[in-house]
C-alpha cells in the first residue's frame, strides 16, 4: 500500500496562491499481522493472538507435588500444567484445577494436600482434572516415626527402571533420559546435566536434585522439559546446544546456561 500525504496551504489576499510544501510517501502495512503469546507473572498464558491462535491444541496434562512422601500433619503443594502442540507449557493455577482422592487420610484444599490421621503406611492416588484432561500422581503416607527410624534406603526413580547397563561398569542408558553413571547413595552423573541426586518416584516421573538448580521434575513424555521447583519455572533443555548446557526458561522467556 502506498500512503501519500500532501501538505497544502492556500493563501488568500490580493492574490491567490497555492503552495505545495512536501510530499511524504511510505510503503507499508496498515494493521499488519501480529502473533504471539502474552503471559502473566505466574507463566500462565493470558492471551494468544495471530493467524495460528485457533490451531494450538492441548496435548496432555502434567501434575506433580513438592513432596512424594508425607507424614501425619505434613503438607505438599500440588502443581499442574498443560502441554500444547506448539511446544509451550502452560502453568495452571492450582486453585483452578479439580483435585480428587479416594483416601480419607488426605485433605486437599486450594492446591495443598495435607496428611491426617495416618495409622499405617499407604500409597494414595491424587487425580488432577483440567481442560478436559486428567493426570494421576501418587503420594506415600507414613505415620510419624522416631528420628532413628526415618533413615531409609531410597531407590532410583521408577521412571529410570528401563535403563540398561552399558559396557563400562556403572554406566547406564535410559531410552528417554539418556546416559548416566550410577554412583553411590542415589547420586548419578548425567552426560548432559552433570551430578544429580535421584529421589524415589513412580514410572511416570522423577525428582532430581541439582547442586545448581536444586529440585527438578521430569519424566518420560515430558523430558526435555523440566520443572524447577524453587521458582516454579518450566525449563526446556536445548539439546542441539550441547556441549553447552543451555535451558530456555518458559516462565520469563530467557535462556539460562550452567557450567558444572
Amino acid at each position: 500500500m502506498n500512503l501519500s500525504i500532501w501538505k497544502i496551504f492556500l493563501f488568500t489576499g490580493p492574490t491567490l496562491g497555492l503552495t505545495v510544501l512536501a510530499e511524504i510517501e511510505n510503503t507499508g502495512f496498515l494493521g499488519g499481522p501480529f502473533h504471539g503469546v502474552s503471559q502473566d507473572a505466574t507463566g500462565s498464558v493470558v492471551n494468544r493472538v495471530g493467524p495460528l491462535a485457533d490451531l494450538v491444541e492441548t496435548l496432555d496434562l502434567f501434575t506433580h507435588s513438592t513432596s512424594r512422601n508425607l507424614e501425619d500433619g505434613e503438607s505438599a503443594n500440588l502443581q499442574a500444567a498443560l502441554r500444547l502442540d506448539d511446544g509451550t507449557i502452560t502453568q495452571l493455577n492450582p486453585r483452578e484445577v479439580k483435585w480428587s482422592t479416594e483416601s480419607s487420610n488426605l485433605l486437599i484444599a486450594d492446591g495443598l494436600a495435607t496428611a491426617k490421621d495416618i495409622g499405617q503406611r499407604a500409597r494414595v492416588a491424587i487425580v488432577a482434572s483440567a481442560d478436559g484432561f486428567s493426570a494421576t500422581i501418587f503420594i506415600r503416607l507414613k505415620p510419624g516415626q522416631a528420628p532413628a527410624e526415618t533413615v531409609e534406603e531410597i531407590e532410583l526413580p521408577g521412571a529410570l527402571a528401563d535403563a540398561v547397563d552399558l559396557d563400562l561398569p556403572g554406566w547406564k542408558k535410559s531410552n528417554w533420559f539418556g546416559t548416566f553413571y550410577q554412583g553411590g547413595n542415589n547420586w548419578i552423573h548425567h552426560t548432559r546435566h552433570g551430578w544429580l541426586f535421584a529421589a524415589g518416584g513412580d514410572a511416570s516421573s522423577a525428582w532430581l536434585w541439582s547442586p545448581q538448580q536444586e529440585w527438578l521434575w521430569t519424566g518420560p513424555g515430558i523430558y526435555p522439559h523440566l520443572y524447577r521447583n524453587k521458582d516454579s519455572a518450566w525449563l526446556y533443555f536445548i539439546i542441539p546446544a550441547l556441549p553447552r548446557r543451555v535451558y530456555y526458561n518458559h516462565s520469563v522467556q530467557t535462556f539460562e546456561e550452567f557450567n558444572e
